[in-house]
């Protein structure tokens, strides 16, 4: 089983610190908690490259940083953080600038943006 990333942008106070307190009952990890990001994993394999990780959560940072949207924003990154992390299992380092790396992300992202202003 594959472990879980989930991305809240532009959370207001009030509504991060309820998705924080439901996201811990749920055994999920905060990785970023920052003015209106918050990203969680929850752990389901314990064979993951650590530092691999940690270089995609500075990269999914950096991204959600440069989102300028309007409203709340949900994406689920769990595919896209997987397969890469699958991808680059035998190799030392992630290089930001691969478009195997960056693309997915920017994909999620665009494809949770495109959805949420379907449902206006």
């Amino acid at each position: 089983m594959e472990n879980e990333y989930k991305l809240f942008l532009n959370l207001k106070n009030e509504m991060k610190s309820i998705y924080e307190k439901n996201l811990k009952n749920e055994e999920y990890d905060i990785l970023i908690n920052d003015n209106k990001i918050l990203f969680v994993r929850k752990v389901n394999n314990k064979n993951v490259n650590i530092e691999h990780e940690k270089q995609l959560v500075k990269l999914i940072e950096s991204m959600a940083k440069r989102q300028n949207t309007k409203g709340i924003l949900y994406i689920n990154l769990t595919a896209e953080i997987n397969s890469i992390l699958q991808r680059y299992k035998n190799i030392e380092t992630i290089n930001y600038n691969d478009k195997m790396v960056s693309w997915p992300i920017r994909q999620a992202f665009t494809k949770a943006m495109v959805m949420r202003e379907d449902k206006k």
